[in-house]
């Protein structure tokens, strides 16, 4: 690839704004760098300048004024919410049934550390939507002022996704209800494929409204009282985050001592191994998504703006 379809393709991974004030000086110095071919080690020393600038730009990192540096926590707390919902739902699909392969007399601790998980799930869920109710008169001010063009391209893109998800949803249901459980678990190829295809819209559109949530949240001229609010909520959502992983992870313990057959998808009673991929690979994204939160919630815990003092 030529360095100026090089510089090129570098340059639209930094911001529009950045891009505009310094993208000229940038593409200079990648072409004065390059010597006729851009080494990877450029390439990568520049996408990652704009890893850093997306970041400062969403107010996540950089010596920001409180108000920016609360706001910046906040969507990092909302992103990092996707990603952990999707490491989710493998837990969940990977739990099913468990309770009847572990023995009556060893589910206490796995019960107590799963009906967390499921408590957390939903007090996130509702902290959430609070944020998305006290954030949504100031949504709809910017729409209403001409504010949907800036991200008219987002929300396009999740309206499709919603679109094709609702009508996947209804036929993934209708075709479950009609199989046995065996060939919901493993025996039909056909509806396997299917689930896949239907996580990967699902997935899709959960990362599709994220984004819409980002870039909204960039622009929204929320009140100091909107921001206080919202980012104490933030706080209750990384809470949250991080009691929903210390709990799957307690359920895994509890589950390698009393069922390990379950963990290794054998028969009950079967010698089996607590090492499970799917559900490694599920915990290694929630540990990372509950530690972005935490970061996020810290920096708007420290932005946030002070109640006003009562008269």
């Amino acid at each position: 690839m030529s360095p100026e379809r090089t510089s090129g393709l570098l340059l639209r991974l930094y911001p529009a704004r950045w891009r505009a004030r310094y993208g000229e000086e940038l593409k200079a110095l990648i072409l004065d760098a390059s010597e006729g071919r851009a080494s990877w080690r450029l390439g990568i020393d520049v996408a990652l300048g704009a890893v850093r600038e997306r970041l400062r730009s969403a107010g996540i990192i950089g010596d920001l004024p409180p108000a920016e540096r609360a706001r910046g926590g906040i969507l990092l707390v909302l992103a990092a919410w996707a990603p952990f919902v999707m490491a989710g739902v493998v837990v969940q699909k990977f739990s099913e049934h468990w309770q009847t392969a572990t023995p009556p007399g060893s589910r206490t601790l796995a019960t107590s550390a799963f009906d967390v998980l499921l408590s957390g799930a939903a007090v996130a869920t509702a902290l959430i939507l609070a944020g998305v109710a006290v954030a949504l008169p100031a949504a709809v001010r910017f729409l209403r002022s001409g504010g949907w063009r800036e991200v008219r391209r987002h929300l396009v893109v999740a309206g499709a996704l919603t679109v094709a998800a609702v009508p996947v949803s209804i036929m993934m249901v209708v075709w479950a209800h009609g199989l046995s459980a065996a060939q919901r678990n493993g025996q039909d190829a056909a509806y396997e494929t299917a689930v896949v295809v239907w996580a990967l819209v699902l997935a899709l559109w959960l990362v599709a409204w994220t984004v819409v949530g980002v870039a909204l949240g960039r622009r929204l001229a929320l009140s100091t009282r909107a921001l206080r609010y919202v980012s104490l909520l933030a706080v209750g959502v990384a809470l949250s985050m991080a009691a929903m992983t210390a709990a799957t992870a307690l359920w895994w313990v509890a589950l390698a001592r009393s069922a390990p057959w379950f963990l290794a998808g054998e028969p009950a009673g079967s010698p089996g191994t607590s090492f499970a991929p799917a559900l490694l690979l599920a915990a290694i994204v929630m540990v990372g998504a509950a530690g972005a939160a935490a970061i996020g919630a810290s920096r708007a815990l420290r932005g946030a703006p002070p109640a006003a003092p009562r008269p």
